[in-house]
């Protein structure tokens, strides 16, 4: 009798690990489709929120790029440097002209002013001379683009909006075309390949909760705990049966 419920609470443990795996496993990978967002109807078809983010990340683009190509031509010490700030000065032209009239025709609301953190690369920048500024300008704006480049290529594989998807057609080719002008300079660094942050701030990684930690990193402590049991239960149940048994008289 006790062989028996020993041997079903052993078949519920494997069960438990059978059932629960795929679902944390799943977990682990973290390869789930972004979330867009709900869907807003506009005279040019329905948009998402990734759809609006790339009209707005765009704009606050060309506000401070536009503005620090035009120093770089005259500010910079290296020749390089004035050339790639010439063309994204008026790559970014480009580019905002097109952002602000979808966005009107679409109704999303654009910025007028960079953000905080734009604002204090260009005053960083416009304390710098020299080569000072060479580096400041190669590293700020090759992270800024690094960063919206994830954003252009995820907006431009998912959109269902027509309109969206041939605007982030054309941002993804700049952007890709900026990153390589950029590095043309042979001034980006680790810090250009990096997350940008606000000048003077320190890149401190950021501070993961535990469902985070266990839902990006690998299995989640839950489901190590259950295949622990379960092979320490398989042990148990092994060693049981290669035990000898005691000769009956």
């Amino acid at each position: 009798m006790a062989g028996r419920r020993f041997g079903r609470f052993c078949a519920s443990v494997l069960a438990l690990a059978v059932v629960f795996w795929p679902t944390f496993a799943g977990t682990a990978r973290g390869d789930d489709p972004p979330a867009s967002g709900p869907v807003e109807q506009t005279p040019l078809g329905p948009i998402t929120a990734l759809d609006k983010e790339l009209l707005v990340k765009v704009r606050l683009a060309g506000l401070w790029e536009m503005p620090m190509g035009e120093e770089a031509t005259t500010r910079a010490s290296s020749r390089r440097v004035q050339e790639v700030g010439a063309q994204l000065m008026s790559d970014h032209a480009f580019l905002d002209e097109r952002v602000v009239r979808l966005a009107g025709r679409m109704g999303v609301p654009l910025p007028d002013s960079p953000n905080a953190d734009q604002q204090s690369w260009m005053a960083e920048m416009r304390s710098r001379t020299g080569a000072a500024f060479d580096d400041s300008f190669a590293n700020r704006l090759r992270a800024a683009h690094g960063a919206i480049f994830p954003v252009v290529s995820t907006v431009r594989a998912n959109t269902r909006n027509e309109a969206i998807r041939q605007f982030a057609q054309v941002c993804n080719q700049v952007v890709l075309k900026h990153m390589t002008l950029l590095e043309s300079t042979n001034a980006v660094t680790d810090a250009g390949l990096s997350k940008p942050v606000a000048a003077g701030a320190v890149d401190a990684p950021p501070v993961r909760t535990a469902s985070q930690v266990s839902g990006s990193d690998g299995p989640s402590a839950l489901i190590v705990l259950l295949l622990c049991l379960a092979g320490a239960v398989v042990t148990l149940v092994v060693l049981r049966l290669l035990r000898p048994k005691a000769n009956v008289k």
